[in-house]
């Protein structure tokens, strides 16, 4: 059974996380009763029926309850996965201990039960102040932006070397979730994409960023035809997706193409776009899923275009040290990475 990641930062903000997931939880009553059982004693994941049985929750209740589990699971107060048959009533999902919140439990019981107290712990989120140039930008300013819409193009139709490109998404959504300014920013997936997909995209979204995800070499990225029966791809030339971008009123501002060898793009995006993110190389699934999970993150979090590559080099860095160089950050002229705020 594979732990899904919390989607919550607790790299040094625990009394602010505390407060917030102390917000989460609330005073619900059913939800109460699930998230007590789960931190009850034992350790093994339990199901929905286990626990409805636990609390004494009958089968009129049994779809609150699963609306109260999915919103405890993605505000990262306990930890979902599939059940892998560990739990033997049929089950899908099983639900078990967050071990942060777990540490951290009588803390976040007590914001839940006592709001108020929350109200006189200073935080980092009213504290942030970041200078951009001559402006001073705050997080609050910084949650009223407009909303940046995210294309997230994906395309993975070689059968013989399929690529991880939806466990690379879900990575990136779980990442943006648990940003501070995840309100701020849309992922607007388009799985077996081909360049009318991405074209649509670009009409119907006006995105700040173009993303794709899949094969590539020096010459373009591999899209697909999304057909069901004998899966094929196309090659779309970077010039000819270049001419796509800037055939829009609102080009955006940063391309980044998460695939093989496609630093070979150049500048073929710029302009219009301010930034290209490709990579010099080729790149690992494992390489490529914590570079864009962090970046997004970092992103969401109202860092700069710098700082958010920066971020995504080290991830990589992490995972795996001799793709650290692979990643390019190509700016247009004139452009200081350091000053771009995307969310």
């Amino acid at each position: 059974m594979k732990t899904r990641t919390s989607v919550v930062d607790w790299s040094g903000n625990y009394e602010e996380n505390c407060i917030q997931l102390g917000k989460h939880l609330g005073k619900n009553k059913i939800r109460r009763k699930l998230f007590d059982a789960i931190y009850g004693r034992g350790s093994k994941p339990r199901s929905k029926k286990q626990m409805m049985a636990a609390v004494g929750l009958n089968g009129r209740h049994s779809q609150q309850a699963q609306n109260q589990l999915d919103y405890l699971a993605r505000c990262g107060l306990i930890v979902s996965d599939d059940n892998d048959g560990s739990v033997e009533d049929g089950s899908r999902y099983v639900y078990s201990k967050e071990l942060n919140v777990r540490a951290h439990r009588r803390d976040i019981v007590k914001y839940a039960d006592k709001p108020a107290l929350a109200k006189g712990v200073p935080t980092k989120r009213n504290t942030f102040v970041k200078v951009v140039g001559v402006r001073t930008v705050t997080r609050s300013t910084l949650r009223r932006k407009k909303q940046l819409n995210v294309l997230y193009s994906t395309a993975s139709p070689n059968g013989k070397k399929p690529l991880r490109v939806d466990a690379e998404m879900r990575q990136v959504q779980e990442a943006v979730r648990g940003s501070r300014l995840r309100d701020n920013i849309a992922l607007h997936y388009r799985p077996a994409a081909d360049l009318k997909s991405i074209m649509d995209g670009l009409n119907d979204l006006a995105p700040g960023i173009v993303h794709f995800s899949g094969h590539g070499d020096s010459g373009g990225i591999a899209v697909d035809h999304a057909k069901v029966r004998r899966p094929s791809g196309k090659v779309v030339t970077f010039g000819l997706l270049a001419n796509a971008v800037a055939a829009v009123d609102a080009p955006p501002q940063v391309i980044v193409l998460n695939s093989c060898h496609s630093a070979g793009a150049k500048k073929a995006f710029l302009p219009p776009a301010r930034a290209v993110i490709a990579m010099g190389d080729s790149i690992s699934d494992l390489a490529a899923t914590a570079f864009a999970a962090q970046f997004y993150a970092a992103v969401a979090a109202g860092q700069s275009l710098k700082a958010a590559f920066a971020q995504g080099v080290v991830a990589i860095k992490y995972v795996s040290l001799n793709e650290a160089k692979t990643p390019q950050l190509i700016l247009a002229d004139g452009v200081n990475a350091a000053k771009v705020f995307l969310a």
